[in-house]
């Protein structure tokens, strides 16, 4: 038992920690909205939130500046260390969920932190291969390329001369991770059984999706799988490439590659001839990845994408990847052609076939926005077109709307947010229109080509003829059952499902009072024999009045209580309290 009641003391001292940090940013509400009231002190803020809903809580939460609030989320997430702002990361490629505000400031989030010594690094590359380091590399040098929260990188050459880069996962940093996800799953389900207007955005499913995310980096292994699987797809493309993963020397806590001898995208002096290929060479690269291999880069920020002097490029860094059927693929190429032709009852349908509306979505008030956003961008000349703000505003139409989109949307929506910023420093007068036009044509023809069509017409008929061969069939038991007496017909109404909730609760509290009734008569019987009188009135008399006004002021306050509580909507879910302590 020595082991969970070390792990729970720990929690308890983790919850104190976040506590702390929350309440000295300013978020002492968030704080006891979380349910972490008893470990905030005094000095924070006494700001509640109760009787609030929609933005209103918002609001109350965060305070009106959204921009000032989101610098001190960040901060706070800065501060609870490497799992928040891996969290605070992933965040970042949710515009689907997260406002403007905070996005900005998400993005600026960077994972640099202290680097280990050498003897920390030694220990966990032998334990992790089984070898000493003087057996696996000729040489090995102490100190870092670089340092994050999971892990360094260093400088090796092998024992054929090789020069070779060395990914080593920081000592310790799993089991954090883990007990971090721990208290996010807790502070995701208090919050999902005591806010009812924070459902829309799921904290369960995007710890589930962090959880995911972070512990496939936290696995070496997995991104050496990404890294080879980008490499297969790019074979033959002479203008992109990733390093050679040695397998031999990779596990889940270490992962050595090729060392490129490559520049830096950052370096590169936007207009010039060279910024001109790379620009192309990264679009090919772009549109190849996600409308044909369905296998894109979930991060490419400069840092993750080296150049060559001939302007081809090498991807790094596969922590994060995205994934995209056939079926999406297909979606997100009818998106596109429907933007850039400006239907918007085909846009606003896309949107909802891509989606996964939470509740009933008022298509007439969904087509006005997605219109406004439209007309909005339409007339901005080509060279002001920002499509990382025009999609923005197509995701804020869609979560104003509650239409929830696929998480690996999200992340493309933050990859084609970040490829844009890097084409518009290549190219500063870039036309989004007439680089875009070529594509869009071939998008065009693989969407429509004959093939394409051909199983679509196949699959149809497939399916036409699966429903005209089934129909007769479930008719026949229809009718028979209409014919035996077995056929049910259920009618759900809300309305009479709370007037039976209601009713429920007035038969129990009437059984109560009857029962209470019955034992107060019985009571008065037995006591019969010691009653007194004061001024010639009997106590047992008194205290009968006393206790019929008590129990009906207790009725009527309690009668009226449900009936507001039934008016603004409140009630208690005892489904979300029953999964707090359980993880799924």
């Amino acid at each position: 038992m020595a082991s969970p009641v070390r792990a729970a003391v720990q929690d308890i001292k983790r919850l104190r920690t976040i506590s702390s940090v929350l309440t000295r940013h300013g978020f002492s509400a968030v704080a006891r909205r979380a349910g972490l009231g008893r470990f905030v002190g005094d000095g924070g803020l006494r700001q509640e939130s109760e009787g609030f809903e929609g933005d209103e809580a918002v609001e109350a939460l965060i305070g009106p500046d959204r921009s000032e609030a989101a610098v001190r989320f960040r901060r706070v997430l800065e501060d609870l260390g490497p799992t928040f702002v891996k969290l605070g990361q992933v965040l970042s490629t949710r515009p689907d969920l997260v406002p403007k505000e905070f996005l900005d400031e998400l993005r600026k989030l960077q994972d640099a932190v202290s680097p280990m010594p050498m003897e920390t690094i030694r220990a966990q590359v032998e334990s992790s291969l089984g070898l000493t380091l003087e057996e696996a590399y000729a040489s090995f040098e102490e100190k870092p390329l670089a340092a994050a929260s999971i892990g360094q990188v260093h400088r090796a050459t092998l024992k054929d001369g090789t020069q070779v880069v060395v990914k080593v996962q920081r000592l310790g940093i799993d089991e954090q991770i883990r007990a971090d996800l721990d208290l996010l799953y807790y502070l995701a389900r208090f919050l999902e059984a005591t806010v009812e207007e924070i459902e829309l955005y799921s904290p369960t499913a995007i710890v589930q999706e962090f959880e995911r995310a972070i512990l496939a980096e936290l696995d070496f292994r997995q991104e050496a799988k990404n890294v080879q699987e980008f490499g297969k797809n790019f074979a033959d493309v002479a203008g992109v490439s990733v390093p050679f993963v040695y397998d031999e020397l990779t596990r889940a806590e270490v992962m050595t590659m090729e060392f490129v001898q490559a520049g830096k995208l950052a370096d590169i002096e936007g207009g010039s001839e060279l910024a001109e290929t790379v620009l192309h060479n990264l679009l090919d690269a772009m549109v190849k990845m996600v409308l044909y291999d369905g296998f894109f880069h979930g991060d490419p920020h400069p840092g993750n994408i080296m150049v060559r002097d001939d302007g081809s490029l090498i991807f790094i860094d596969f922590g994060l990847v995205g994934r995209l059927s056939s079926r999406q693929q297909d979606d997100l190429i009818g998106l596109i052609l429907n933007v850039l032709t400006g239907d918007v009852d085909a846009i606003a349908r896309a949107l909802l076939e891509m989606g996964d509306p939470v509740g009933r979505v008022n298509l007439r008030e969904f087509r006005s926005d997605v219109e406004r956003v439209r007309d909005k961008y339409i007339s901005a000349t080509v060279g002001d077109f920002d499509v990382s703000q025009f999609i923005q505003e197509v995701m804020d139409a869609a979560q104003y709307h509650r239409i929830r989109l696929n998480p690996n949307y999200a992340v493309l929506v933050k990859t084609a947010a970040t490829i844009e910023g890097i084409m518009r420093r290549l190219k500063p007068d870039m036309d989004v229109m007439a680089i875009g036009l070529p594509y869009a044509r071939d998008l065009a023809l693989k969407k429509y080509s004959a093939k394409k069509l051909a199983q679509s017409a196949l699959s149809a008929a497939v399916g036409v003829s699966s429903f005209v061969t089934k129909v007769p069939q479930q008719l026949d038991q229809v009718l028979m059952d209409l014919e035996g007496g077995n056929l049910t017909v259920t009618v759900r109404n809300e309305s009479l499902d709370q007037l039976g909730e209601v009713l429920n609760t007035l038969g129990t509290r009437l059984f109560l009072g009857v029962i209470a009734s019955g034992l107060a008569v019985v009571a008065a019987m037995l006591l019969r024999p010691f009653d007194r009188e004061i001024f010639g009135v009997s106590v047992l008399l008194i205290i009968g009045i006393l206790a019929a006004l008590s129990a009906t002021t207790l009725f009527w306050w309690s009668l009226g209580w449900h009936v507001a509580a039934s008016r603004k909507g409140k009630k208690l879910r005892l489904g979300p309290l029953m999964r707090l302590m359980r993880r799924d």
